[in-house]
């Protein structure tokens, strides 16, 4: 049943929704592409796999629309545009046009949705005379131009850092950051390409840049289906929900003749805004945006699908305290594991390490000095630097059990770092090594990644680096790690170490060392 006021002057016959994925393989259901298509009564839900999928969706509903004398109004939530400052980059009087067309030239987005977003964004960086906007690499390859941490400089150097939009509209994200949690740059990159092709081929035109919703050509707008509170059922797919309820409290206000406000409110912005960095649909009405959504979710239960359930088979009781987990996971350790040889100390960092792999034979395969638990302990308490390797190491490293808010470093990710690695002709691991210089003297090492970090110390130290005050070498893997920590127990260079002979070692490991070091187990006195 419809809902709302009757739609004879409604500027718009139907309205498509559309949830964007950047996502680089096919996928379906929770994050990934949505789309929903009312007409009238009639609501459309697709859930294509792939964005060349998605394109074609839409094209035919504009083609269709198109032979029928229809309107459409399809909104997709990425952003449209950029701050000020990336168009008069690409040419002397760019705008909104110009990023786009060098989006859609610039960009490969095959039909598996595999795609080139992170190099074309270091080459849009490559227009600035220093660092440009655009960061977080996500690859595991290093793209030079395409930092993964953020530069510095908004406002001054680079553009700014938010859109007017996103800087009023509350969870909105910037456009520049392409990785990481929250990011929607690579959103914008894969949309922005597609829809440059789109508005070519339909004529279709781009709101607020070519329109304020006059007319009578198909109008595509940014939306945020986030700006407004939204009801989700249990198990729905939020994604889903999101598209479909958008969809239709656009067309309540529609039929209400209130649309065309949203719509002209871009009209007040300056030009630098509106002539390049777009606007979001409803940012300036979220009251009458949010009243039309409580109306339609209380009058048309949604559609959209729930996550599907993969057996109606409860599980099997479990332990649920955390506490009791520990303690006997512990007590399980010290039955199966052969602790006798290890000192206090290092006995509870054996228990630590086997608890965070599930082997009890490590206990069979750890080296160590005779001091290694007493000076790795004292640097502890006297609050010397716990140097990482990896990212990894140190997020598992539990803060709060730290005894003297010790710093923990990780140099890995130094933008100075990969042009260091090419210097010495050694991998990014072992250049992160040098930049510890300064903090070694006394230091706690953890490496569980990387076994040339290993080597490389090594090799430092030997040429008269200052020591730490213990090594703990946990690298992993089929090349080097075994030799290196052989290396290690062999010959120390007079440090004391601990260290899991052969293949096996990680993270996981290397932190659970430094933890028994910080605060030895659960409920114990050091």
């Amino acid at each position: 049943m419809s809902v709302g006021p009757d739609r004879a002057g409604a500027a718009f016959d139907g309205y498509v929704m559309v949830d964007w994925s950047a996502a680089s393989v096919r996928r379906t259901g929770a994050d990934s592409i949505w789309i929903a298509a009312l007409s009238g009564d009639a609501l459309r839900l697709e859930n294509p796999a792939t964005r060349e999928a998605a394109m074609q969706i839409v094209q035919d509903l504009l083609a269709r629309a198109t032979d029928q004398g229809q309107r459409l109004l399809v909104g997709f939530d990425f952003a449209f545009g950029y701050p000020s400052g990336l168009a008069q980059a690409l040419a002397a009087n760019g705008d909104w046009a110009t990023v786009w067309a060098r989006i859609a030239a610039g960009l490969q987005d095959g039909p598996d949705n595999a795609n080139t977003r992170f190099d074309l964004a270091a080459d849009l960086n490559a227009a600035f005379p220093g660092d440009g906007p655009f960061w977080g690499n996500g690859l595991t390859r290093d793209i030079p131009g395409l930092p993964r941490k953020k530069p510095s400089g908004w406002g001054d150097t680079l553009p700014a850092n938010l859109r007017d939009a996103d800087s009023r509209a509350s969870a909105a994200q910037e456009v520049w950051k392409l990785s990481g949690a929250g990011s929607v740059g690579g959103q914008a990159l894969t949309g922005i390409a597609r829809l440059e092709t789109l508005r070519q081929a339909t004529g279709a035109q781009v709101w607020p840049f070519e329109t304020l919703g006059d007319g009578s050509s198909h109008v595509m707008a940014e939306v945020f289906p986030s700006l407004v509170p939204m009801t989700f059922p249990e198990a729905a797919v939020r994604d889903a929900v999101q598209v479909e309820v958008t969809a239709r409290a656009l067309a309540h206000l529609d039929a209400s003749g209130d649309l065309l406000a949203l719509l002209r409110a871009p009209a007040a912005l300056p030009p630098e805004v509106r002539s390049h960095e777009g606007s979001i649909l409803g940012l300036d009405h979220q009251d009458q945006l949010a009243e039309a959504v409580r109306a339609v979710q209380a009058a048309t239960p949604p559609s959209a699908p729930r996550l599907a359930r993969t057996s109606a088979r409860p599980v099997p009781p479990y332990e649920h305290d955390p506490a009791a987990i520990y303690a006997e996971s512990f007590a399980t350790v010290r039955r199966e594991a052969r602790l006798d040889r290890f000192p206090q100390g290092l006995q509870s960092m054996a228990i630590r390490l086997i608890h965070a792999c599930g082997m009890v034979d490590v206990a069979d395969r750890l080296a160590f000095s005779a001091g290694a638990w007493d000076a790795g302990r004292a640097a502890m308490l006297s609050g010397k630097p716990v140097l990482c390797d990896c990212e990894m190491v140190g997020a598992g490293i539990i803060r709060r059990s730290l005894p003297a808010e010790n710093p923990v470093i990780v140099t890995l990710n130094d933008p100075s770092v990969p042009d260091r690695a090419r210097a010495i002709g050694n991998t990014r691991s072992a250049a992160a090594v040098e930049l510890w210089e300064p903090y070694l003297d006394g230091a706690v090492v953890a490496i569980g990644n990387a076994p040339t970090a290993l080597f490389h110390l090594l090799d430092l130290i030997g040429q008269g680096a200052p020591k730490p005050a213990v090594i703990l070498g946990f690298p992993v893997g089929f090349v080097g790690a075994a030799e290196s920590k052989a290396e290690l127990a062999a010959h120390p260079r007079g440090c004391d170490f601990v260290a899991l002979r052969g293949r096996r070692g990680g993270s996981a490991m290397a932190s659970a060392a430094v933890n028994a070091l910080a605060a030895g187990l659960p409920g114990e006195q050091l």
